[in-house]
C-alpha cells in the first residue's frame, strides 16, 4: 500500500519539471497541500499555458495524478534524479573557477589528470539505468507537438565577445611624494613598467573571467540538450506502451474475429447445401401424421423452415460478412501502417547516436572548454604573480635609493624587469588565442543545441502523430468488434438452420425419453397401488385370524379401554395420483431404431450384451401370469438351485391366513403384473437416458474405450518402465561425478607458480596496474602470454597495491558492452570478451 504525505506538513517540497522542448529546468518549493497537478500547471503557466501543457511522470512514464505526487515513494524517487542530474552537472569540478587570491600553483600535469576524471565521471551522463530507481518529472507542450509548430529560437551562449581594458586600472601603488624624485627619468620608466604589468594583469582578468562563464553556460547547454535526450525517452517509451497495448489489442481481437467467421464462412458457404440435406431428411410418421391433423403437411425438416425468409436474411448476412471482413483487412493495415519492428529499431539507433553526440559534446566540454579555462587562470595568476614581483623590485629599489643612497640600485632593477617583461609578453596574447579557441567551442556548443532542438521537434511530432495513429486504430477496433457482435446475433437465425438436423435428432431422443418417463411414472404408481391393496387384504386376514383365535379369550377393556380400534379393519388407502396430461401431446415413435443400434454397439463387447440391455430384454419375456421373484426366464422350481434358496427367504415373509388356521401356507408377497411391469418401464426410462447420453457424446462402441484404456495402460507401462531406467542412469552417472571428483581432490595439490599462458580456478596469477577505473580504484591486468583481458575483481583488494600476487577462487567471464557504460568498465571494444577474477591474495 503507498504511503502518502502528511498535508499537515510545513516543510516546503521541492520539485523539478523537465522541459522536453528546450531542455530547461523549473524549479518550485510546494507546500504538501499544495503537490497537485493543477498546482504544478499554474506554476508552469508562465512557460506553456495550462492547457498545452502534457506531464509525464515515470519510468514507467505515466501522466501523473495528484495521489501519485503525493506518495512518499514518488517523491524520494524525484529526489534521487534530482541528485543524478546534479552530479553529472557538477562532476569535473566545473563551476566558479579558480580563486584568484589563492597562490596555489596548478600544474599542466594536474590539470589534464583533472580533465581525465572529470571525462570518465561525466561518461554517466546518460548511462544512469532504471535499476536505480530515480524518476523525473517531463512537460510536453501541445503546441509544439502540432504541425504547425513554430521553428526554436538559435541557442546563444554568451559572452560572446569581452573588450580587453587599454589602460589599467586605478593609480600606480608606488608612493613618489617628493617632486625631485617622481621627475626623475629612472622613477617615471619604473612606474611604466608597473602600468604596463598592471594593464597585462586587467586584461588576464577579463579573459578568465570570460572563460569561466563560457565553461558554465557551456555546461548548462550540454545538460538541457541531455534533458531533452531525457525527455525524447519519456515520449518514446510511453509510446512504446501505447503501440503494445494496441498490440495486445490487435491479438486477442484477431483470435476471437478469425474464431467468428470462420464459423459464419461455413455456414454462409453452406447454406444451400445444409438446405438440401433438410430436404433429404423425412419427418417422422407420427409427426407428418399430426401436422396432418393441424391442416400443414410436412413431410422433411425443410418443410418446418421457413426457407424464403432464411434465404433472405443469408444474403444480408453474407454482405455484412463481407463488409467485415473488408474492414478487418483496413484494420489490418492500419495496424501494420504503425510501424515495423525494423523501422522503429532504425528510429532508435538514430536516438542513440544523437545521445552518442551529445556524450561526445559532454566529454569535449570537459576537456578542451574546461581545460582552456584552467590554462587561463594558471595565466592569471601567473599575470598576478609577476605584477607583484615587478611592485616589489620597483619599491625595493626606490626605498634602496631614498633611505640608503644607492642610486645605483634603480638602475640595477631594470635588468629583472626587463626579464620579466620579456618572459610575460606572450602571455596575454595566448589568451587572447585561447579566447578565440573557446568562441569557437562554445558556438559549437549552441549550434548543437539549436540542432537537437530541430530535432527534437521532429521527433516530438512522430510521436505526436504515432499516437493519433494508435487511438484512431483502436477506435475503429471497437467498431469492428461492435459489428462483430451485431454479426454474431445476426447468425443466430441461421445457425439454428445448420443445426436443426442434430437438434431433430435429439428431439426424437428427448420424446423417447419423456415418454419412457411417463410410463414409468403410471407403472410404478399403478405397482404401488396394487400393492398397498394386497398388503391390506394380509393384514385383514391376519387380523380375522387374531381374532378369531387367541382374541376371542381377552376380556371387554382389551377392546373398550385399552385398545378400541383391536375389533376394527385396517383403514382403506386410496390416494388420488394425477394423470401425466403431457403424455397425451407426445407423439409415439417407438424404440425399435435406437434399440437395435444399442444392441448393436453392446453385443461387440465380449460376444453378449450390457446389462441394461439384458433387463430390458428380459423385461419382455416375463409371461403375464403371477411368477416367482426368484424365477425369471421358466417360473418353475426346479429352474435353479438359486431359485430354491429365494423362494425359502421368501418364505420367511409369508402370514398364514385367518380361514386355514393350521396346515398350508400361501405366498401372497409376489410380485404381481403391475410390480413387473413397473420394473420394466423403470429399466426402459433408465435405457433412454443411457442412450440420449452416448448419441450426445457421439455414439462410441464401449469397445473403443476399452481399447483406448488398455493403449494408454501399455503406454503408461512403457513409460514407467523408461523412468526408472532413466533414474538409474542418473545414479550412475551421479555416482561416477562424485568418484571422478574424489580422485581429483585426492591427486591435486596447490601449485604456487605463477601461471601466465592459462588462468584456472586454483591457479596463481600475478596482476600489475593499468590505470584507473571508474570508480576510481586502480586497475589490474593479469601478467600473461597470449591469455589478454584477464581483469582483477578489485572489491577485496585494499588500497591501491604496486601488485597483486593471487590464487585464483572464481572467475567470470562478460562480453563488452556499449563504451562508456557499465558493461564496459575497461573501455574495450563493444563485443569484446573479458574475464573477472577473483582471487585469495598472497602478497601485494
Amino acid at each position: 500500500m503507498t504511503s502518502l504525505l502528511p498535508s499537515s506538513s510545513s516543510s516546503p517540497v521541492t520539485i523539478r519539471v523537465l522541459a522536453a522542448s528546450t531542455g530547461v529546468t523549473y524549479r518550485m518549493s510546494l507546500h504538501p497541500a499544495e503537490l497537485t497537478v493543477a498546482s504544478i500547471r499554474n506554476h508552469l503557466a508562465a512557460a506553456v499555458p495550462p492547457n498545452d501543457q502534457i506531464l509525464l511522470l515515470g519510468p514507467p512514464y505515466k501522466v501523473p495524478k495528484d495521489t501519485t505526487l503525493q506518495s512518499l515513494e514518488i517523491l524520494s524517487s524525484l529526489r534521487l534524479g534530482d541528485k543524478e542530474d546534479e552530479e553529472a552537472m557538477n562532476n569535473g569540478g566545473g563551476g566558479g573557477g579558480l580563486a584568484k587570491d589563492v597562490p596555489t600553483t596548478i600544474t599542466q600535469q594536474q590539470s589534464d589528470t583533472q580533465s581525465n576524471i572529470s571525462q570518465s565521471q561525466q561518461r554517466s551522463l546518460l548511462s544512469a539505468t532504471e535499476r536505480s530507481g530515480a524518476r523525473r518529472l517531463f512537460l510536453f507542450s501541445k503546441q509544439a507537438l502540432s504541425e504547425n509548430a513554430p521553428e526554436p529560437p538559435p541557442c546563444v551562449l554568451g559572452p560572446m565577445n569581452v573588450t580587453l581594458p587599454t589602460e589599467p586600472s586605478g593609480s600606480s601603488p608606488l608612493t613618489m611624494t617628493q617632486s625631485a624624485i617622481a621627475s626623475q627619468p629612472l622613477h617615471q620608466a619604473l612606474s611604466a613598467y608597473e602600468r604596463q604589468f598592471m594593464l597585462y594583469l586587467c586584461q588576464g582578468r577579463v579573459l578568465a573571467d570570460a572563460a569561466d562563464l563560457r565553461l558554465q553556460s557551456c555546461k548548462q547547454c550540454v545538460q538541457e540538450q541531455a534533458v531533452m535526450a531525457r525527455a525524447l525517452r519519456a515520449a518514446v517509451s510511453n509510446l512504446s506502451d501505447h503501440f503494445n497495448g494496441a498490440a495486445r489489442t490487435r491479438s486477442e481481437f484477431t483470435s476471437l474475429f478469425q474464431t467468428k467467421t470462420a464459423v459464419h464462412t461455413l455456414i454462409l458457404q453452406r447454406f444451400e447445401s445444409i438446405l438440401s440435406a433438410l430436404g433429404n431428411i423425412p419427418l417422422h410418421p407420427s409427426l407428418v401424421a399430426i401436422a396432418r391433423g393441424s391442416g400443414r403437411i410436412m413431410e422433411s425438416l425443410l418443410d418446418t423452415v421457413p426457407v424464403e425468409r432464411e434465404r433472405a436474411w443469408a444474403q444480408q448476412c453474407q454482405t455484412s460478412h463481407d463488409r467485415l471482413l473488408t474492414l478487418f483487412s483496413e484494420l489490418e493495415t492500419a495496424f501494420g501502417g504503425l510501424g515495423t519492428p525494423a523501422s522503429r529499431e532504425e528510429e532508435t539507433r538514430k536516438d542513440l547516436l544523437a545521445e552518442e553526440r551529445i556524450q561526445q559534446l559532454s566529454d569535449e566540454v570537459q576537456g578542451a572548454v574546461q581545460g582552456i579555462r584552467d590554462r587561463q587562470a594558471q595565466r592569471l595568476q601567473r599575470l598576478t604573480a609577476d605584477h607583484s614581483k615587478v611592485l616589489k623590485i620597483i619599491m625595493d629599489a626606490i626605498n634602496a635609493e631614498v633611505e640608503h643612497g644607492k642610486e645605483d640600485e634603480v638602475q640595477n632593477a631594470f635588468t629583472p624587469l626587463r626579464q620579466i617583461s620579456n618572459d610575460a609578453k606572450d602571455i596575454v596574447p595566448e589568451m587572447e588565442t585561447d579566447e578565440k579557441l573557446m568562441i569557437e567551442l562554445t558556438k559549437k556548443v549552441a549550434d548543437a543545441k539549436t540542432e537537437a532542438m530541430k530535432r527534437m521537434k521532429t521527433r516530438l511530432r512522430e510521436v505526436s502523430v504515432a499516437q493519433s495513429s494508435i487511438q484512431r486504430v483502436l477506435s475503429s477496433v471497437g467498431v469492428l468488434k461492435a459489428a462483430l457482435t451485431q454479426q454474431c446475433d445476426n447468425m443466430v437465425h441461421l445457425e439454428h438452420v445448420a443445426e436443426l438436423a442434430t437438434s431433430y435428432r435429439d428431439f426424437l431422443s428427448e420424446l423417447r425419453r419423456r415418454r419412457a418417463y411417463g410410463q414409468a411414472v403410471t407403472s410404478n404408481s399403478m405397482a404401488m397401488m396394487e400393492r398397498l391393496a394386497v398388503m391390506r387384504a394380509d393384514e385383514v386376514k391376519a387380523r380375522e385370524k387374531f381374532l378369531r383365535g387367541p382374541g376371542r379369550h381377552l376380556m371387554p377393556p382389551f377392546f373398550e379401554i385399552f385398545v378400541p380400534t383391536l375389533a376394527t379393519p385396517p383403514p382403506l388407502f386410496t390416494p388420488q395420483i394425477p394423470a401425466l396430461a403431457e403424455m397425451d401431446t407426445l407423439p409415439d415413435i417407438g424404440v425399435e431404431d435406437i434399440e437395435d443400434a444399442v444392441m448393436h454397439a453392446t453385443t461387440e463387447v465380449g460376444g453378449g450384451v450390457s446389462s441394461a440391455s439384458s433387463l430390458t430384454a428380459e423385461s419382455h419375456q416375463v409371461p403375464q401370469e403371477k411368477v416367482s421373484v426368484s424365477s425369471v426366464a421358466t417360473g418353475t422350481d426346479e429352474a435353479l438351485p438359486s431359485a430354491s434358496a429365494s423362494a425359502h427367504n421368501q418364505q420367511e415373509q409369508l402370514i398364514v391366513s385367518a380361514e386355514e388356521n393350521v396346515g398350508n401356507e400361501d405366498v401372497i408377497m409376489d410380485p404381481a403384473n403391475g410390480a413387473d411391469e413397473a420394473e420394466r418401464k423403470t429399466l426402459a426410462y433408465e435405457n433412454a437416458i443411457l442412450r440420449q447420453t452416448l448419441e450426445r457424446l457421439g455414439g462410441k462402441p464401449p469397445k473403443a474405450y476399452i481399447e483406448e484404456t488398455r493403449m494408454k495402460d501399455a503406454a503408461n507401462e512403457e513409460v514407467a518402465a523408461l523412468k526408472k531406467e532413466l533414474e538409474l542412469a542418473k545414479a550412475n552417472a551421479k555416482a561416477a561425478e562424485e568418484a571422478l571428483m574424489e580422485a581429483k581432490k585426492a591427486n591435486e595439490k596447490p601449485s604456487d607458480k605463477i601461471s601466465h599462458s592459462s588462468f584456472d580456478v586454483g591457479d596463481v596469477g600475478l596482476f600489475m596496474p593499468t590505470g584507473r577505473g571508474s570508480g576510481g580504484k586502480r586497475t589490474y591486468l593479469a601478467f600473461h602470454t597470449n591469455c589478454p583481458h584477464r581483469y582483477l575483481s578489485t572489491d577485496n583488494i585494499e588500497g591501491s597495491p604496486d601488485f597483486v600476487l593471487g590464487r585464483i577462487v572464481y572467475q567470470e567471464a562478460l562480453v563488452a558492452g556499449e563504451a562508456g557504460t557499465a558493461a564496459n568498465p575497461y573501455g574495450l571494444h563493444a563485443g569484446t570478451k573479458f574475464w573477472v577474477l577473483t582471487v585469495e591474495v598472497l602478497k601485494s
